[in-house]
């Protein structure tokens, strides 16, 4: 059994990490789960601020010594260099790990699970906009996704974790990346990417 523990960003990726977790579930027979993720417990990183997430890796680091620890935040911050966070990622320290990043943020990752009609809309109305250039802010994108899921709230899953919705994520991972990181650039790790990687390696029939 693999476990994972995800200091991630807020409430949006706690949610997503439990309904994840509990979907996996029943993929098993018994209680001898393959794989489980479970996020870190205050699930806020004051919107992946660089300095609170190492703070809350650190303190995850020290209960936990042989933990496989993984931080899940978004790129928007980071490649906007807001608050000087893509400066302090780049100049981290040893023993900080390399980050797992939405691109541009976990709007556009929980996106890559919907349908394909759905997807193409988002490409069309966000590449207007130019998000793909310079990532929106919040304020700015909300209203916009609106547009696509009505119901849409921060802190709420607007989709349900099933086989064929990850299949979605699978297929759709290479959109997440619209900024051109070097997919070998392991400092700028894609989550999707990871996280799929982790699913088929503990469920090898569920995403084929």
């Amino acid at each position: 059994m693999k476990r994972i523990t995800v200091v991630c960003e807020g409430r949006s990726e706690y949610v997503y990490l439990k309904n994840l977790q509990r979907f996996l579930e029943t993929q098993s027979d018994d209680w001898d789960f393959p794989l489980q993720v479970f996020p870190d417990n205050r699930a806020e990183t004051n919107g992946g601020d660089y300095r609170i997430v190492v703070s809350n890796y650190k303190d995850q680091r020290r209960g936990n010594r042989r933990a496989q620890i993984e931080v899940w935040v978004d790129y928007d911050l980071y490649v906007r260099n807001d608050r000087e966070n893509m400066t302090k990622y780049q100049a981290k320290p040893p023993g900080i790990p390399d980050f797992k990043f939405s691109f541009h943020n976990f709007e556009d990752f929980l996106v890559m699970h919907m349908e394909d009609e759905t997807v193409e809309r988002w490409r069309s109305i966000f590449g207007q906009a130019g998000h793909f250039k310079t990532p929106l802010h919040s304020c700015d994108y909300i209203p916009l996704l609106r547009t696509l899921i009505p119901e849409y709230k921060k802190g709420e899953l607007s989709v349900d974790i099933t086989a064929e919705s990850l299949k979605r994520l699978k297929r759709n991972q290479n959109m997440l990346n619209p900024l051109g990181v070097p997919p070998d650039d392991l400092h700028f790790g894609s989550f999707a990417v990871f996280l799929i990687k982790q699913i088929e390696e503990a469920y090898p029939e569920l995403l084929a």
